[in-house]
């Protein structure tokens, strides 16, 4: 996670602070009670003056935003960091998240494959892919709640790069996913699907013994780890690969590319949507 006030510096936190705004930036718009803080930041254990410190923390979190944004801590209090009963809610009305602009691209992304816009799809999922620069908030302490929701977020990236290639395989970009494949299997060893698309990708390009090499692998791992065999689709796309079956092969690259041109005003129109969603430029980031 990293702050920016509105002129692009970074904003320090103490510790402690900064994990109760991780929390309510990774559930913007959503009250977090003030018994959830407690538990993220002491677990089962909290000091008798938990929620007293809990308040302390907001006021410091309010005042830095403040200062940084060039607001009145009321103003924070009113629009930003906002106090709902016994909850506070950061609202990102008023503020930029990228977590926000991850979500709707990935969710613009999902229904433009689902509806065969493969081109489309790839883009605005390699974009929000883009966003991540490493594992989700690995520079803040977490506790039980934010652990959580770091799972959450990491099985998101997970599921929305199994999205983007599936994507890119369909617009005939196998050339360019071969190298990134072998590092995701590298790092997902038993993930059967990143295998698959791998198998594809290789084959595709005319790799075959390599692509059944990486069925033997996989199978051979999986019955020493787990005691089990591949799933029933890799085991059908290994038998299609050693059949040449056409319907593997991939699209013409030149109808690729001619798609390809027709990029940038997609990206340019969910940028615009983001950007009307927000306006400051304090950006937690996921």
């Amino acid at each position: 996670m990293t702050v920016f006030d509105d002129e692009s510096e970074p904003i320090v936190l103490a510790p402690k602070p900064r994990r109760i705004l991780a929390l309510l930036a990774v559930n913007a718009d959503r009250a977090i009670s003030v018994n959830a803080l407690v538990q993220e930041l002491w677990g089962s254990n909290p000091p008798r003056t938990a929620t007293a410190t809990i308040q302390t923390y907001i006021g410091h979190v309010r005042r830095t935003l403040a200062e940084a944004l060039k607001k009145s801590a009321t103003e924070i209090a009113e629009e930003i960091l906002i106090t709902e009963g016994s909850s506070y809610v950061l609202s990102s009305s008023r503020v930029g998240l990228d977590i926000k602009e991850y979500e709707i691209l990935a969710e613009a992304g999902s229904v433009a494959v689902q509806r065969g816009e493969f081109v489309q799809g790839s883009d605005l999922l390699h974009q929000a892919v883009a966003l991540w620069r490493g594992p989700a908030l690995v520079n803040v302490e977490t506790g039980e709640l934010l652990g959580a929701r770091t799972v959450h977020l990491d099985e998101s990236l997970l599921c929305t790069q199994e999205h983007r290639i599936y994507a890119d395989l369909q617009r005939g970009a196998h050339h360019n996913l071969v190298p990134e494949l072998k590092e995701l299997t590298a790092r997902h060893p038993l993930h059967e699907n990143f295998h698959r698309h791998l198998m594809l990708a290789l084959y595709r390009c005319g790799r075959r013994a390599e692509a059944l090499a990486v069925m033997r692998r996989l199978r051979a791992r999986l019955v020493e780890e787990l005691g089990l065999e591949p799933s029933p689709f890799l085991v059908q796309m290994e038998q299609d690969i050693l059949r040449g079956e056409p319907s593997l092969d991939g699209p013409r690259s030149r109808d690729a590319d001619r798609c390809t041109n027709r990029r940038q005003p997609d990206r340019m129109a969910v940028r615009d949507v983001v950007r009307r969603m927000s306006w400051s430029t304090m950006q937690p980031t996921g």
